[in-house]
């Protein structure tokens, strides 16, 4: 029974739309404000209107009905008639409802007109009444002498009627063109001039205003990329099996089996459909007696409105067919979100066992798993779940492209003999797809096609030429009939069983369960191709203290401490006195502990827990007890804080130690001189830096995260190198992850230790932003990462989920993510105190037990968890912090990491 809730007003890319004050015109979203990718080029094409930045509220509309052009409209200007989900798609209630569901399966029924008159149909159609277009279309997979590809570029031959009802045939690279276009510029003037050598018939030199009109067009030539070959085969019999030919037309075409899954043959909106029953339906006719083909009559149809039903599978097991209008596409998933059936990791800090989900519980970030090694089922916190397949481990990171955990919904697979796996430990699955060479090749230049692409163009226009006739074109490619088992070892992924066990249905449309080791995923070619793109991709000067001791290079290549007295001197001729200057941003954004303000650990706490002020020395708390005269202790707690240190040795644990040591010039040793000046005074208190006598290259940092921030209290480790490029190359980063691969802590600071930062050349910035050796310094990328990184509100760091910000769904996932931060950082503050890196063990032993920070996290955490298991409405004051509430999955996670830094405190009092 379908759900009557109400429909969402918010609208979202691919929704089909109508104009409020047009109802007859019908159109498709193609951009809207609050998609994370929608970022229009600076310089939009000025006929292009939907390519200008949009407004809050303003979506960009492709009208397929009607006579209006591509607009951009407010949302309230357009009522939504249908959304075009598909199978494997997830979805939700409303944007800031927690629970989510994955799509299973898609059942439209739709209105049609004729497509050149117009002319509506009465009633509703359905899939069954419209016949399977057999021409291949672009990304469409194909499968010849076992092997499968895809189609990665088509030439078309289309017959366009021209004024005075003559008919001409346009050949063309690409497939643009459909049946019912109309348009003055449908045959571009540089065709035109050729018509006598290309075409039957002659336009002659006159054209008139009146639009030219596609009747029929054909794929006459296809490029096809072969992907991988049948896995049941042996060894030697797919050694024969040698990769099919590149281009294929004519009777070729038909030895090409089409494969084809559920999303592919749905009704959408636009389509251009024949019925299988057209008996009495409008048609248009075009042409004339004796000339060319004579008359043709058109009898396509354009799908002008659908309405969907949705069966959609939720988080917590319920199954529910819904329409279309009543849920939302979930777009930006939760890292930690899985779904029945989901075959996941469970995670502790000191093992992995593989699991299947077998419901969630979102609001509490829980989820009931299977361990199929046992049979024993276990409530887990979602924290601790990678449904992913990515891990602490270097090796599977290195690994995470071409394999993963389990399978999904809508992916395309091949089925291994019985007997047989896919050589994995499960739940891992490998996937392969090899995309030639060829294909990534440049097509274009300027305007002029070249390499593969012209070879294509130049057989399309060859069979075209040759052509004497109108008549029938080449023919199509076969689609499997039901029973056709050639096809057996390969079908699309449309369920997972609770068990582990995965549904396929294969191209013949047969149905058969089989288990997760026999499987390996289908690595798409567009896939591919976009996976390459991703691949590819005012200040305060800062004061010195003479009396502050800072480190120079002597003569002997040997680093002293010496008292700044004198002034910089210019090292490069570029570089001025400015270049040591610090982004305000950088310094003030939600940094409650910035270099102007003391760093306080409880001043209302008894005990010895002194603070670290700005000035780098440490003061008593109210309470702490003395020992020794205070000149010892203070001598004592400086040594143990000290913010810039220059130690005899690189450590062996540094990211860059193995690495080549740069060999430094002398300007390289003279800005470094400048740079090590700058760190000795001007460091803010929560941040140290260490750099080494044996390695100038080579330096560590250590943040502190700040106050009402998720990674209060928590290290922060980065390691740096200085190629010798230096500073004309911004410094190299390598953030030391200790998530113990239960996702990122941050989303600029990755697993594998990339530290995505503007000025580190991590990610594309303006001219301000990026490194300049005349303007940036590494003070600047230290404070940056303390200051633009470790925020109060981590998930709004990706460019793309800043303008999300205020909105329900930046709301919502923000604080989910806060929670993850927070509680995955409380693990950083025993991975540091377990496994203390050598030169900075004295400093977190000082930090987390001596001077009391240990207690605090502890105190700090606790008060949090019981305040969380208190059902009630937030207050004022509780929303103004970073986390103000735990979920019982992050309760869970916590504990378990309070357990093991409660005992690593009892055996630091013991010793």
């Amino acid at each position: 029974m379908l759900s009557d809730r109400p429909r969402p007003t918010k609208l979202f890319q691919q929704d089909i739309v109508q104009k409020v004050d047009h109802p007859e015109e019908y159109g498709i979203v193609m951009r809207c404000w609050h998609d994370a990718e929608d970022i229009p080029p600076v310089h939009p094409p000025f006929e292009e209107p939907l390519l200008r930045p949009l407004q809050h509220g303003e979506v960009g509309v492709a009208f397929i009905t009607g006579q209006l052009q591509n607009e951009i409209l407010r949302e309230v200007d357009l009522k939504l008639v249908d959304r075009a989900l598909q199978p494997g798609d997830y979805c939700k209630r409303t944007i800031d409802d927690v629970r989510s569901g994955v799509v299973l399966h898609v059942n439209s029924k739709a209105r049609l007109q004729h497509v050149i008159s117009g002319k509506p149909l009465e009633g509703w159609y359905m899939l069954d009444d419209v016949e399977e277009n057999m021409d291949a279309e672009l990304g469409d997979y194909v499968a010849y002498d076992d092997w499968i590809g895809q189609v990665v570029e088509v030439f078309d031959e289309a017959i366009v009627e021209v004024p005075g009802r003559h008919l001409v045939r346009l050949p063309e690279l690409g497939s643009h063109l459909r049946v019912g276009d109309k348009g003055v510029d449908i045959i571009p003037p540089s065709v035109t001039g050729s018509l006598p050598a290309i075409f039957d018939m002659l336009l002659g030199n006159q054209r008139s205003n009146t639009p030219d009109t596609v009747i029929a067009i054909k794929h006459t030539a296809y490029a096809i990329a072969w992907l991988a070959v049948n896995q049941t085969l042996s060894a030697a019999d797919a050694e024969n099996r040698q990769r099919p030919q590149r281009f294929w037309h004519g009777q070729d075409i038909e030895k090409l089996a089409l494969i084809r899954g559920r999303a592919d043959v749905e009704l959408r909106v636009g389509d251009r459909v024949r019925l299988k029953n057209a008996q009495g339906l409008p048609f248009t006719s075009h042409g004339q007696d004796g000339q060319g083909a004579g008359i043709i009559h058109v009898q396509h149809f354009l799908v002008q409105e659908t309405e969907t039903a949705l069966d959609v599978l939720w988080q917590d097991g319920a199954r529910e067919t819904v329409k279309a209008t009543d849920i939302i596409p979930y777009i930006n998933p939760d890292e930690y979100d899985c779904w029945p059936g989901d075959h996941v990791l469970w995670k502790s800090e000191d093992e992995r066992r593989p699991a299947i989900v077998q419901s969630v519980n979102p609001k509490d970030r829980t989820a009931r798993i299977l361990f199929p090694e046992t049979g024993t089922t276990e409530l887990a916190s979602v924290l601790e779940l990678d449904p992913h397949g990515t891990s602490d481990s270097a090796a599977v990171i290195a690994q995470s492209a071409s394999e993963g955990l389990g399978v999904r919904r809508g992916d395309y697979v091949f089925i291994h003999r019985e007997g047989t796996t896919n050589g994995l430990k499960k739940p891992r699955v490998p996937r392969i797809g090899e995309l030639e060479a060829w294909v990534r090749e440049r097509g274009h230049y300027g305007e002029a096609v070249v390499g593969w692409k012209k070879e294509l163009a130049d057989l399309g226009t060859s069979i075209a030429e040759n052509r004497s006739t109108m008549g029938t074109m080449e023919g199509s490619s076969k689609r499997p009939v039901k029973g056709d088992d050639r096809f057996s070892w390969l079908g699309e992924v449309t369920d997972l069983k609770l068990d582990g066990s995965v549904e396929v249905t294969h191209p013949d449309w047969s149905v058969k369960v089989y288990p997760l080791e026999r499987l390996t995923r289908l690595y798409d070619g567009m896939e591919q191709l976009e996976d390459d793109i991703w691949d590819d991709e005012g200040s305060d000067s800062l004061d010195m203290e003479d009396d502050e001791p800072v480190w120079t290079m002597d003569e002997n290549g040997v680093w002293q401490p010496e008292t700044v007295g004198e002034d910089w001197e210019d090292i490069e001729e570029d570089v001025d006195d400015d270049s040591m200057l610090v982004d305000d941003d950088a310094m003030e954004a939600d940094q409650p502990n910035a270099a102007d303000e003391p760093i306080v650990i409880d001043m209302d706490r008894p005990g010895p827990l002194p603070c670290i002020t700005d000035n780098g020395n440490t003061t008593p708390s109210k309470g702490a007890k003395p020992s020794g005269s205070a000149a010892e202790d203070s001598e004592e707690e400086e040594l143990q804080w000290k913010r810039f240190d220059v130690l005899p040795q690189a450590p062996v644990d540094h990211a860059f130690y193995s690495s080549p040591p740069a060999q430094p010039s002398k300007s390289f040793l003279g800005r470094l001189t400048r740079e090590y000046r700058v760190l000795s005074t001007s460091l803010p208190a929560s941040i140290l830096v260490r750099a080494y006598e044996d390695r100038t290259d080579l330096l560590r940092s250590l943040i502190v995260g700040s106050e009402n921030t998720p990674y209060q209290d928590a290290p922060f480790v980065i390691d740096w190198m200085l190629d010798s490029n230096f500073p004309n190359s911004p410094p190299i980063a390598h953030f030391l992850s200790w998530t113990n691969g239960n996702g990122r802590v941050n989303p600029n600071l990755y697993e594998e230790g990339k530290v995505c930062l503007s000025i580190l050349g991590t990610w594309a910035g303006d001219r301000n932003e990026i490194w300049s050796a005349a303007r940036s310094s590494l003070l600047q990328a230290f404070v940056s990462i303390q200051g633009l990184v470790l925020v109060k509100e981590p998930w709004y760091c990706e460019p793309a989920y800043d303008k999300l910000r205020g909105t329900e769904e930046g709301i919502v996932n923000s604080r989910l993510y806060s929670e993850k931060a927070y509680v995955l950082s409380r693990g950083f503050v025993r991975r540091a105190l377990e496994i203390p890196l050598g030169d900075l063990e004295e400093e977190m032993n000082w930090l987390y037990y001596k001077q009391g920070r240990l207690d605090k996290v502890l105190q700090d955490a606790r008060q949090l968890i019981e305040k969380s298991k208190i059902d009630s409405e937030p207050t004022a004051e509780d929303r103004e912090l970073a986390v103000p509430s735990l979920t019982t999955g992050g309760i869970i996670t916590l504990e378990r990491i309070l357990f093991k830094l409660q005992a690593l405190k009892e055996k630091a009092s013991r010793d």
